[in-house]
């Protein structure tokens, strides 16, 4: 994290972790992540733009932030022009990065390689890439894009999470075993109105 800081950045960059906070699904790995890397954990309102560059609130005063490690979901990025962007609620933040005064590790955008859909292609990717059986076991991963997996995973509603793939939280999901007849039937209609959108798993 600290080689990708931007070369107007010192010796000893600043990297934070950012996070939205308890309420997400993840924060728990984010206190841990902060933590073992040392690095400051903030959240949107602990930091702000200062004629392009990023600061963070301290008790001993604005202190200079160089990497931002972002945990927080791209729904929160609001951009709104600009001259006035928003950008996981902190003004200018955009304008910042833009500018080429701080990085953003895992920048907006980069969800492409998150998407759950991966899972159900790492045995396949290992193959291809290394020429090699994968090592270690995975979770089967169904693609409901895919006719057979879709089939099965239709027929088996009951027994499997059902995720959307772009979800960071795990907020939209059905929890097979647990969930009602309604609630199946909700999500069979959502998976054959957009099969792409889904994956599940045991």
């Amino acid at each position: 994290l600290r080689a990708v800081a931007p070369d107007n950045a010192p010796e000893n960059p600043t990297v934070v972790v950012l996070t939205s906070g308890a309420p997400h699904a993840g924060y728990a790995e984010h206190v841990f992540l902060a933590r073992r890397m040392n690095f400051q954990l903030v959240q949107p309102g602990d930091l702000f733009v200062d004629q392009a560059h990023v600061k963070m609130r301290t008790i001993r005063g604005p202190q200079p932030v160089h990497v931002i490690y972002r945990q927080v979901d791209d729904a929160l990025a609001k951009l709104d022009g600009v001259a006035a962007d928003t950008m996981f609620g902190i003004v200018g933040l955009l304008h910042a990065y833009a500018a080429g005064n701080v990085t953003i590790a895992n920048a907006p955008g980069n969800g492409i390689a998150d998407d759950k859909v991966m899972y159900s292609l790492v045995p396949e990717l290992i193959r291809f890439y290394l020429g090699e059986a994968p090592v270690l076991e995975q979770v089967p991963t169904y693609s409901c894009l895919r006719d057979d997996d879709r089939s099965y995973v239709l027929d088996h509603l009951h027994e499997l999470v059902v995720q959307t793939v772009d979800d960071a939280g795990s907020y939209d999901r059905l929890m097979g075993p647990e969930s009602t007849a309604i609630e199946r039937d909700e999500f069979r209609h959502r998976i054959l109105a957009a099969p792409r959108n889904f994956i599940a798993q045991p």
